[in-house]
Formats: C-alpha cells, sequence, structure tokens
C-alpha cells in the first residue's frame, strides 16, 4: 500500500477547541449531526455523561487532528496512525499565537478602519502583528510518538511596557477621574505564562489540541473594567460630528490592558513510514525533524472558542454553510435535487429550537406572543398539520410552501451573498456596500429574526447608519433550496440518521471531520462572532474549501475576535447566537405540557451582587463557566421528549455557586 502514496493531509482543515475552566476534556464531533459525549456517568450528555468534572468545573472540548494519505488521483488510500502497519513514527508541529491586543479596533464590519488599534498607545503606526509587545506567541511546539503527558503552550503579553494613558470615559476599578474628558496615567504589569492550550497525543498517535482554561485579565493599574464606555454618549459611540475619541475603538470588545488565552494557529505533521519514506504536510521536509515550508493545501488550522451551551442545538447559518458559499463547488449535493429531509427540515428544525433560548422566538414577550416558534406558538414548524403540508410536493400544499418562503431573508445585493456587500476584505476599508445594489429597507418580519453582521438596527438607526444586512439571512445555496422546495420541485427523502466516523466508508472520512467540526458553529451575524469572525466568508483568505490561505499569520484571522471575549459574550444577550449562549432557559412540567422560563445570565457573582442583565460586562468574566447547559429530556425509552413535534430542552448541570452570594469574609 505504501507504494500508492503520493501525498497525506490533516483532517479536519479547520478545528474548533472550547474553552473550559476544568482540567479535564473531551473531543469534540468527528462525524456530521453526532452530538459528542462529555465523558463521565450519571449525567445528561448523550451517553450519561456530565459537562462538569467533580467540583462542578466546566470541561473543555478539545479537537483531534487525524492523517490521511492520498494517491496520485486524490483517493484516500488509509488513515495514518500508530495502528497502521505503515507507521514508523509521526511528528505534530503546532504553531499558535493570540494576537487580539495588537489587532485593528474591531468597529462593525461596514466601518471597517485600519487607522483604529487596540492599545494604540503601545507601539503605535505598526502593522498588527509587528506589535510584538501586545501577541502572546508560545512559538512552535511539537509533539512525537511515543511522548508521554501534555506540551503546553505558554506565551507572555504586554512586555516592556511601563506608563501610558487611557481615556478617562473609561470605567475604572475603584477609580473615577475627576475630568473624564482627560488622560487617565495607568502602569502596566506584563502578564506571564499566559497557557494558549495543550498538545496531547491518543492511543494511536492522533493529535489532541485542547484548548486554555479561559481566562482573562487586566494588566493596567487602575484596572479597567469590562463595560460599554461608549454606551454612556448619546447617541451612541459619541456625538453626530463623530470627533469624540470614544468611539468603538474602546467599546467592549476592544478594551484596552486586557487578554484572553483563546488562540488560533496552524497544525501540521511529518509522518515516517517503515520504509524509510518521510511525508509532511510542509513542503521541502527530508527528515522527520525538518521544518520545511507551510503548504495550505495539506495542513491544518487551529480555533479556541468560547463553549457551546446547548450542543444539541445549531445556528440556521453555520461556519459551514459559510464554507460552501464560498467554494460552492466543494457544496456535496450541487447536482442533486433538493431533498426535503437534507435540505429544509434542519432549517425548521433549527429555527424552533431557538424557541427554548430565546425570548422572542420563545413568544414570551408580549411584542412576540402568538408570532413566534414555540411549541404552541403559530410559528412551531414541526407541529404536524405543518409536516404533511410540507413533505407534499402538489399544488395542494404549494400556498403553504410558498407562504414560509416568502418570509425568508436574501443577503443585500443581487447575488444573495453576504462577502458582496463587503468587498475589498480587511485590511482594505469596505466600500461595496455604499453602490447603489445594497441600499434598502430591512424588513424586520422576515426570517432568520436574529441580527445580523451589521449590528442592533436599532442603534444603527441611532446612529444614523444605513447599513445593509442588519438581520441575518440565509445563504444563497439555502435559499437556493427553500425556492425549489416552494415551487414543488423536491423529493421528500427520509430523515437522516448520523453515523458514526467509524462506521463511513474510509473514502467519506476526511469530509466528514471537515464538516462535523464547522457544523456546530456561527456563521452570523459577525459582531464579530463567537469562533471566528466575518473573515470566514473572503474565499481570499483560503487556499480552497476548509484550507487557511498562504501567508496567513497565526492569530490574525481570529484577532478580529472580541477582546476578551467575555465582552462580546455577555453583550450578545438578545437575539444573536442564543443557540450558542442562551439569551433565556426553560423548566418544563410533562404532566401539564406547560414551561416557565428564567433568564440564562442570572445568579450572583463573586462580590455577591446579583448578576446584571442590563450591565454583566465585567460579571461574566466570572460567571461564565458556572452558566447552565440547555439540553433535552429524554423519555424513559432513551428517546426525547417532544411537545408538538419539538424536542424539549431544559437547563440542566448549572453550577450552584451561582444561587447564593458568597460567605462575607471576616
Amino acid at each position: 500500500m505504501a507504494d500508492k502514496i503520493n501525498s497525506i493531509r490533516i483532517h479536519p482543515g479547520i478545528g474548533i477547541a472550547r474553552l473550559g475552566d476544568s482540567d479535564e476534556f473531551y473531543i469534540g464531533p468527528e462525524a456530521p449531526g453526532i452530538v459528542v459525549d462529555p465523558g463521565g456517568s450519571n449525567g445528561p450528555g448523550p451517553d450519561g455523561g456530565t459537562y462538569r468534572d467533580s467540583g462542578a468545573r466546566l470541561k473543555r472540548q478539545a479537537q483531534r487532528y487525524r492523517v490521511y494519505a492520498y494517491d496520485a488521483d486524490g483517493n484516500v488510500v488509509d488513515e495514518l496512525s500508530s495502528e497502521s502497519d505503515l507507521v514508523q513514527s509521526i511528528r505534530w508541529r503546532v504553531h499558535v499565537r493570540n494576537m487580539k491586543s495588537a489587532n485593528y479596533a474591531f468597529q462593525g464590519a461596514y466601518l471597517f478602519d485600519p487607522d483604529k488599534l487596540r492599545n494604540p498607545s503601545i507601539q503605535p503606526g505598526m502593522k498588527p502583528v509587528e506589535r510584538d509587545k501586545l501577541i502572546i506567541d508560545p512559538g512552535v511546539h511539537t509533539i512525537a510518538s511515543g511522548q508521554v503527558g501534555p506540551v503546553v503552550m505558554k506565551g507572555d503579553v504586554f512586555t516592556g511596557i511601563e506608563k501610558g494613558t487611557l481615556p478617562g470615559q473609561l470605567r475604572f476599578e475603584g477609580f473615577t477621574p475627576k475630568d473624564p474628558s482627560k488622560e487617565v496615567e495607568v502602569t502596566y504589569k506584563a502578564a506571564n505564562d499566559i497557557e494558549l492550550g495543550q498538545l496531547r497525543l491518543d492511543s494511536k498517535n492522533r493529535l489532541l489540541f485542547v484548548p486554555a482554561p479561559g481566562k482573562s485579565e487586566c494588566v493596567t493599574t487602575p484596572k479597567v473594567e469590562l463595560s460599554n464606555p461608549s454606551m454612556t454618549v448619546n447617541p451612541p459611540n459619541g456625538p453626530e460630528d463623530g470627533k469624540n475619541p470614544l468611539t468603538n475603538q474602546f467599546a467592549y470588545f476592544n478594551i484596552p490592558g486586557w487578554w484572553d488565552d483563546t488562540c488560533e494557529g496552524e497544525i501540521d505533521v511529518t509522518v515516517t513510514l517503515k520504509d524509510g519514506t518521510v511525508l509532511s504536510t510542509r513542503d521541502n521536509v527530508k527528515s522527520a525533524t525538518d521544518e520545511g515550508t507551510r503548504n495550505a493545501r495539506a495542513g491544518a488550522w487551529i480555533v479556541t472558542a468560547p463553549p457551546k451551551f446547548a450542543p444539541h442545538m445549531y445556528h440556521v447559518v453555520s461556519i459551514l454553510d459559510r464554507v460552501y458559499e464560498a467554494f460552492p463547488e466543494a457544496y456535496p449535493y450541487a447536482k442533486q435535487k433538493t431533498n426535503f429531509y437534507r435540505d429544509i427540515y434542519p432549517i425548521f428544525a433549527k429555527a424552533v429550537n431557538y424557541g427554548w433560548v430565546s425570548a422572542e422566538a420563545a413568544g414570551v414577550t408580549p411584542e412576540t406572543k402568538d408570532a413566534a416558534h414555540g411549541p404552541k406558538q403559530p410559528g412551531n414548524l414541526l407541529n404536524s398539520d405543518y409536516m404533511t403540508a410540507f413533505i407534499d410536493p402538489s399544488e395542494n400544499s404549494q400556498p403553504t410552501r410558498q407562504m414560509v418562503y416568502s418570509l425568508m431573508r436574501q443577503a443585500a445585493g443581487k447575488n444573495g451573498r453576504l462577502v458582496d456587500s463587503l468587498m475589498p476584505p480587511p485590511p482594505e476599508r469596505p466600500t461595496s456596500w455604499k453602490n447603489d445594489e445594497f441600499k434598502r429597507d430591512e424588513e424586520d418580519y422576515k426570517m432568520p429574526k436574529l441580527w445580523g453582521t451589521a449590528g442592533k438596527p436599532l442603534q444603527n438607526k441611532q446612529l444614523g447608519n444605513s447599513f445593509p444586512n442588519q438581520f441575518l439571512s440565509l445563504t444563497e445555496i439555502q435559499l437556493n433550496h427553500m425556492k425549489e422546495w416552494a415551487d414543488g420541485n423536491f423529493e421528500v427523502g427520509v430523515p437522516p440518521k448520523p453515523v458514526p466516523l467509524e462506521s463511513l466508508p474510509l473514502a467519506e472520512q476526511p469530509h466528514a471531520l471537515d464538516s462535523s467540526a464547522l457544523e456546530p458553529t456561527i456563521g452570523g451575524g459577525f459582531h464579530p462572532g463567537i469562533e471566528f469572525p466575518y473573515l470566514i466568508i473572503y474565499r481570499e483568505n483560503f487556499a480552497e474549501a476548509f484550507r487557511v490561505n498562504q501567508g496567513i499569520e497565526p492569530g490574525s484571522l481570529a484577532a478580529y475576535m472580541s477582546c476578551p471575549w467575555q465582552g462580546d459574550f455577555w453583550s450578545c444577550n438578545q437575539a444573536w447566537w442564543p443557540v450558542q449562549r442562551p439569551d433565556i432557559v426553560f423548566t418544563y412540567d410533562k404532566k401539564n405540557q406547560t414551561r416557565t422560563y428564567k433568564e440564562w445570565f442570572r445568579g450572583y457573582d463573586e462580590q455577591g451582587e446579583p448578576l446584571s442583565s442590563t450591565d454583566g460586562y465585567n460579571q461574566m468574566a466570572y460567571a461564565w463557566s458556572k452558566l447552565g447547559m440547555v439540553l433535552p429530556i429524554r423519555n424513559e425509552d432513551g428517546s426525547y421528549l417532544k411537545d408538538n413535534g419539538q424536542i424539549v430542552f431544559v437547563e440542566q448541570e448549572r453550577d450552584p455557586a451561582l444561587n447564593q452570594p458568597p460567605a462575607k469574609k471576616t
């Protein structure tokens, strides 16, 4: 078999690992539709596992990487692991960085300005990649066959800085400037030995990338609190003439003096076969220890991200959908007839699931009552009456299908692609959105009724910003399927049954790994996002589908995310990404088939103060790992409890430490 091998590639091409404050971890999804069990016993996981360890700490989600061998025609030959008779040794090479503090300030995608930097007084006038005092860079690390124990990657940040000044309008801990219009002098203390993650090997020498514990910290004295100082200026983010220095450059996703331990970067591998052949995902490698140069089409990428608190739910537009939008030639069903259960039903199931984590989708607010997706709401697309009509391709049911399709929103512009209104890509300023084809009035009644990449419509109205795409839209591929279905040009198919990776044919495993890593992610709105910012929509950033392009610096794409991530994670508490970060949660009465909701972000912080539903930025740094998971209720036979066709989801595994104020220190 060795003589057939022409090259090797790592899968998944882009992996996602999720933070947790426990030292324990579990491996993320490796096949589409599979919700992985977090391990342990007597818990609510798919196989009885628990998402928390014995100390109620949240487990981390690791990403596993595998090596596949290909022949000269691009066909899969085998997976190369220590179990293979062909393999002598495997050596993994990883380089990750956190460049958030050094990056451009996030202003919103449509207002990207390369002249605005985070921490602008430190190493000004440099490109982000040159601002080394603000980059957490552990350097290149390797782990090879036979190595026992983890390789921990650590780095420093805010090094070699003593004093600086910050706007007085920021919120400081224990300090209020006499004149907020003047700069405040602060001192900096370097943060050392920040863990960005660990490298481990499984029993077959596959790579396990275990993310960091989710820490963040401010290094200034006085300390800058997590907040949105721009909201104290009327209108938000500065006066109408735009001359106020306190803009989004200092808002909650750009807080100066802060770092977090997320990261992003490149994954490579070199495999030595028993016949002495050396195969690598890097070019110009002749021996197992050669550095070589990166080959973007063979190596992989890692992004670490916040936890997913509703693991069974999926966002209606994922990063996987964005990959197919950028690379339609990679979409596996491009030339196939629309299939209801494969292409349409998942969109409806995702929509109704929002009714268990979003106040608007649940219909529990006065404004949305009788106009939402809850089990007894008219928008419950999974009830039997709707489903009967949905799978009927005849003209009798066409009015119902056409009605549903008419409610779907398309991205602004003639092509229906988000990226078109945001060209050119950063670090250039976007100009496309100013073209006439992207000008339109946003229709707030259309679906999905979630905020988009341009930010909240109300805030844009206050600022006088008439951006396109202030609401989320389905992708062009999704909308095409919806149109075919509405017109009756579809086949019904059967409800898909997820297949574990080991049960898939060898040839299908690489794509299963690529797609399953990105399926449970957020593909918009990107303001800036959860796992990946809006840079995922630009084809220019990728060598091919699932492969980050040559010349992309480790840490440079995810650097556009919120710094620290907890600021955005609190702020996006309404109509953003509730399947990742719930807005509300429910308890359920089986007997009466009734449910009661509560705020997800509730309880007490470490000071004994109630968690705030209006200004909880600073509290999220403490509370995030303690908040509840949203999980389905199981019947005695193991099936999921349903209410009018919907799976019932309730809050579970919430850390009880949030439920009462801590004891006062004496």
